[in-house]
């Protein structure tokens, strides 16, 4: 009986439309090249994060080592200010004035004269020098 089912084949026709298959691999094709974007979209988007990150974090580093190289040097400044302006003020001192001049045998003078030059003369001062340069640039704009 086994046989006698085996030997019977019912030869259908296909129900199935030939541009049906080719659509149906276009879909399978699409749906699998969909998955494959999707998946690379995943992997993508991380990987860009994180150089993006890596980035942002290089700058801020580099910024970290200006800001300590510019502090030191900041440091340095100020050192050396502080040491300039302490021999200055040794250097100005009334006490070695007095000294030095001493040792290139300078004394107070007799007499004084004094000689009186003629004053140079003062530029005029407008009093809304401010207010008419205001006034020009807003004629610039065409503002009144």
């Amino acid at each position: 009986m086994a046989a006698a089912a085996y030997a019977y084949k019912p030869q259908l026709r296909s129900s199935i439309d030939p541009l049906e298959t080719h659509s149906r691999r276009k879909r399978r094709r699409s749906i699998r090249i969909a998955g494959n974007a999707r998946t690379l979209i995943f992997c993508v988007i991380p990987l860009v994060l994180l150089l993006m990150y890596v980035g942002l974090m290089a700058g801020l580093t580099a910024q970290t080592y200006r800001l300590n190289a510019d502090q030191r040097v900041h440091a340095t400044l100020l050192e050396r200010n502080n040491a300039l302006r302490s021999r200055v003020a040794q250097l100005e001192s009334v006490d070695r004035l007095e000294a030095v001049a001493r040792q290139l045998h300078m004394t107070e003078p007799n007499k004084v004269a004094f000689i009186s030059t003629p004053a140079a003369p003062r530029p005029t001062v407008r009093a809304f020098a401010l207010f008419t340069r205001i006034l020009g640039v807003t004629r610039w704009f065409g503002v009144r």
